[in-house]
């Protein structure tokens, strides 16, 4: 008497294993871009964070207030310093979108 057990995979089963690949890949990919994304503006926007303190750092030990402006790199800061408060602005572009983060605090009287 002959066996006719098979082994392996049925053309029906490929073809789903298939479809369902060519599913999730594309979704794979597009949560990897936008993963890579996010890290990105992360990185930019605690770059931005630490400008920004050692800039109000470095004004704070000024005597004379005053409003500055300059450029560090990607970004572009704005210092307001008078007699009761200093603000330091940070901008930057961010996938064609600017960015702005700003510190504000206040200064004791000398």
């Amino acid at each position: 008497m002959l066996s006719l057990q098979q082994d392996g995979f049925t053309l029906v089963e490929l073809l789903l294993a298939l479809a369902l690949l060519g599913m999730l890949i594309p979704l794979c990919l597009q949560m990897e871009a936008n993963t890579v994304g996010y890290i990105c503006t992360t990185r930019l926007r605690t770059e931005a964070t630490r400008l920004a303190e050692s800039i109000m750092e470095r004004e704070l030990a000024k005597p004379s207030p005053g409003a500055l402006e300059g450029t560090e790199g990607l970004y572009r800061w704005e210092v307001k310093h008078n007699a009761d408060q200093l603000a330091v602005r940070v901008t930057w572009l961010d996938r064609g979108q600017e960015r702005q983060f700003e510190v504000v605090t206040l200064v004791a009287a000398p």
